[in-house]
C-alpha cells in the first residue's frame, strides 16, 4: 500500500515516437531470425501441403527493413492527429487525484476522531462513580420478557442481552481465522489489525485489533471503575455529561469503548482501502498513457483520414 501523505506526481511528458529510431536498429537483429531461402528443406508459406501436389516457392523472409518504410508515416500521423485517449487519460487522472485527495481528508478526519474518542475514554475515567445511579432504567421493566439471542438462539432476559450477545458473539467469532501471509504496514496508522502471528498456518490475524476475540482479552474491570459512556440526548446530541455508574453494574453501556473504537477503526480501514485501489487506478492509466506511442501500437493501429485538411477527428460531444 502507498503512502498517500506525499505529494502529488507530476504529470507524464507526451510520449515521444521518434525515439524508436534510437533503439529499433539495435533490436531487429534480434527479434526477426534472418532465414535463408536455398537452406529451406521443405516449402513453407500460405500454401504449404496441399493435396494438388503443385510446385510451390518457399515463403521469403521478413524483411525488417519495411518498419522504415511504414513506421515515419505513422509518427506522422501520431503527432499530426490529437489523440482522444491521451485526453481521456488526462482527464481519468484528475479525477483520481480529486478522489485521492478528498481520501485523504476523510483520513485526517477519521484519525482526528480516532485521537478525540481516545481523549474521552481518558476524561471519563477519571470521574468517581455515583452509588446512587447504580440502578439503570431497564431494571424496572417486566422480567418475564425475553428475547432470542442472534447468534445462539437461547431466550434472554433483555437486562443482560447486551452483555450475552456480546460474549456469544466472541464465542462463534473465535472459531474462524481471517489472515493472510505478510503483515500489514502502513505509515502513520495506529492500532488497526491485530497481525498476531500463527505459526501453525504461517499467517497474520487480519481481524480489527479491538474486536479480535481469538488474540485480545477484554482488561478485567475494577470494581470502581466508572461506565464513563457520553450521554445524549434526542439520540445524537451530546450532553456533555459521563454515565457515572459502576462498570461492572451498567447494562445499558456495555462495551461501549470497544464498540466505539472498532467503529472509527473500520472507517478508517475502507479509506485504507479506497486509497490503495486509487493508486493502482492511477498505476493503469500512467502505464498506458507510457505504451500508448510504442512501436506495437503505432504498427497495429491506424486512424484514416479522409479530409487531408481535417487533422482533428474528434466528434463535437
Amino acid at each position: 500500500m502507498g503512502n498517500p501523505s506525499g505529494c502529488a506526481p507530476d504529470p507524464i511528458p507526451p510520449p515521444d515516437p521518434s525515439r524508436i529510431y534510437e533503439i529499433l536498429p539495435q533490436r531487429i537483429p534480434y527479434w526477426i531470425p534472418m532465414a535463408d531461402p536455398n537452406q529451406i528443406s521443405a516449402p513453407w508459406g500460405p500454401g504449404a501441403g496441399s493435396p494438388r501436389g503443385a510446385p510451390l516457392t518457399p515463403f521469403p523472409p521478413p524483411d525488417p527493413s519495411r518498419i522504415y518504410e511504414i513506421l515515419p508515416q505513422r509518427i506522422q500521423q501520431w503527432q499530426q492527429s490529437p489523440c482522444v485517449a491521451e485526453e481521456h487519460g488526462k482527464r481519468l487522472l484528475e479525477r483520481i487525484r480529486r478522489e485521492q485527495h478528498q481520501a485523504r481528508l476523510r483520513l485526517q478526519e477519521m484519525e482526528r476522531r480516532f485521537h478525540e474518542l481516545e481523549g474521552l475514554i481518558a476524561r471519563a475515567k477519571g470521574h468517581p462513580p455515583r452509588e446512587d445511579e447504580e440502578t439503570n432504567d431497564g431494571d424496572s421493566e417486566d422480567t418475564d420478557l425475553q428475547i432470542f439471542c442472534v447468534s445462539c438462539g437461547h431466550p434472554i432476559n433483555p437486562k443482560v442481552a447486551l452483555r450475552h450477545m456480546e460474549r456469544c458473539y466472541a464465542k462463534y467469532e473465535s472459531q474462524t481465522s481471517f489472515g493472510s501471509m505478510y503483515p500489514t504496514r502502513i505509515e502513520g496508522a495506529t492500532r488497526l489489525f491485530c497481525d498476531v502471528y500463527n505459526p501453525q498456518s504461517k499467517t497474520y490475524c487480519k481481524r480489527l485489533q479491538v474486536l479480535c476475540p481469538e488474540h485480545s482479552r477484554d482488561p478485567k474491570v475494577p470494581a470502581d471503575e466508572v461506565c464513563g459512556c457520553p450521554l445524549v440526548r434526542d439520540v445524537f446530541e451530546l450532553t456533555g455529561d459521563f454515565c457515572r455508574v459502576p462498570k461492572r453494574k451498567c447494562n445499558r453501556h456495555y462495551c461501549w469503548e470497544k464498540l466505539r473504537r472498532a467503529e472509527v477503526d473500520l472507517e478508517r480501514v475502507r479509506v485504507w482501502y479506497k486509497l490503495d485501489e486509487l493508486f493502482e487506478q492511477e498505476r493503469n492509466v500512467r502505464a498506458a498513457m507510457t505504451n500508448r506511442a510504442g512501436l506495437l501500437a503505432l504498427m497495429l493501429h491506424q486512424t484514416i483520414q479522409h479530409d487531408p485538411l481535417t487533422t482533428d477527428l474528434r466528434s463535437e460531444r
